[in-house]
């Protein structure tokens, strides 16, 4: 493997998670002298986890699918978007405050 793919995907890592950093600090500070500072770290290995758990299988199942349709799995997010957006718009606002 080369150093440059690794170096570059190392700063795509850390410029994606800036708001993990912060989150996290905003609830270890909450979580000063209480009990709580456990739970943030077991909570965020356990998601952690979970999202290299999807993002592996995710790619297994890539490997099956054939290389004309790869480059088009990027639609799925935008579609589920605007299929939620429709449903929105749609269900809309009935000019009524909550």
């Amino acid at each position: 493997m080369h150093a440059g793919i690794v170096g570059q995907a190392a700063a795509l890592f850390a410029v994606t998670n800036i708001d993990d950093i912060v989150l996290l600090a905003l609830f270890f500070a909450r979580a000063a002298g209480r009990r709580g500072a456990l739970r943030i770290v077991l909570g965020q290995y356990a998601g952690f986890t979970a999202i290299l758990v999807v993002a592996v299988a995710a790619a297994f199942g890539a490997t099956f699918l054939p290389d004309d349709v790869l480059p088009y799995l990027g639609l799925l997010p935008l579609a589920l978007g605007v299929k939620a957006a429709w449903g929105l718009w749609r269900d809309g606002d009935d000019g009524e405050e909550a």
